[in-house]
């Protein structure tokens, strides 16, 4: 997904007050794709480059489609994403700080390890609801001038998805490795 936070994300002659860039969207032409000129770039709402998954640029005109339900539904679910990936970011900067400290066999490492593969799990999950909500605010408030039909191109299973299966098996094995420590260190 591209997203620029902190800009309006949208070339300044297309008029727009804001911009998003999704990409892995299926986009089937209506009809034929024909040649489009550069001054009809900028004037479109919604710009597809057609490839096997589509990047599609949104392009809000209005404060009107800005601050609509559909508009900011997808804007919430965006910000919900990234704060998934910055909880990712905090659980393996503590845990590597940990490690650093040599303090490897903790509940707290078990639990960061657990809170990060159901993060990892959580992400394709999140990423495939938000470009729904894309897609659905391009339909309710009708801004698709593009000629395409939009669906989304992105499942509730990715690489992500095993990495976090694969760590939650790595986390419950640790978190039972230091109950078992534990438990043999109450007996010394």
């Amino acid at each position: 997904m591209g997203v620029k936070l902190f800009n309006s994300g949208a070339p300044a002659l297309s008029n727009s007050l804001k911009g998003y860039a999704v990409y892995d969207i299926e986009a089937v032409p209506h009809e034929p794709v024909s040649v489009r000129s550069l001054d009809d770039w900028f004037r479109k709402r919604v710009v597809v480059y057609p490839t096997s998954s589509a990047l599609v640029d949104l392009r809000f005109k209005s404060y009107d489609e800005l601050f609509s339900v559909p508009a900011l539904l997808y804007q919430v679910s965006q910000i919900f994403y990234w704060l998934l990936i910055g909880f990712l970011i905090l659980c393996i900067k503590k845990l590597f700080g940990s490690f650093r400290r040599d303090e490897v066999f903790t509940t707290r490492n078990a639990s960061l390890i657990l809170w990060g593969s159901t993060v990892l799990i959580l992400l394709p999950v999140m990423r495939s609801i938000t470009q729904h909500l894309f897609i659905n605010c391009i339909t309710k408030l009708h801004l698709n001038d593009s000629g395409y039909s939009l669906r989304n191109g992105v499942g509730f299973i990715a690489a992500e998805t095993m990495i976090g299966l694969a760590l939650l098996a790595f986390g419950l094995v640790f978190k039972t490795a230091i109950d078992i420590k534990k438990e043999n260190d109450s007996f010394i």
